[in-house]
């Protein structure tokens, strides 16, 4: 298990950056499989979570979901590069 100090120095490596890809591969502790949908029930159409107050006053929260702990999936993950580009495009605006 990492301690919080590796899920930080990983999240500074690969920040999360909103893309959704992790609640379309499966849910957290917290979340519930929309079958019809192929993601997170609680994933809402801006890619963030719907349960994050409720899950953010957990104690175990840190490690899952891992809010703040950067991607867990950088390497082939379509979605996260489509939201990169997109960000660095507003900032080269």
């Amino acid at each position: 298990m990492k301690s919080k100090e590796d899920w930080a120095a990983y999240a500074k490596k690969y920040p999360c950056v909103k893309c959704g890809y992790c609640c379309t591969k499966r849910p957290c502790a917290f979340g519930v499989w929309d079958h019809k949908n192929n993601r997170c029930a609680f994933l809402t159409e801006d890619n963030l979570c719907h349960q994050y107050d409720k899950i953010i006053k957990h104690p175990d929260q840190w490690m899952s979901p891992a809010f703040g702990a950067g991607c867990s999936s950088p390497m082939f993950n379509t979605e996260r590069e489509k939201k990169l580009c997109e960000m660095n495009s507003r900032n080269d605006s």
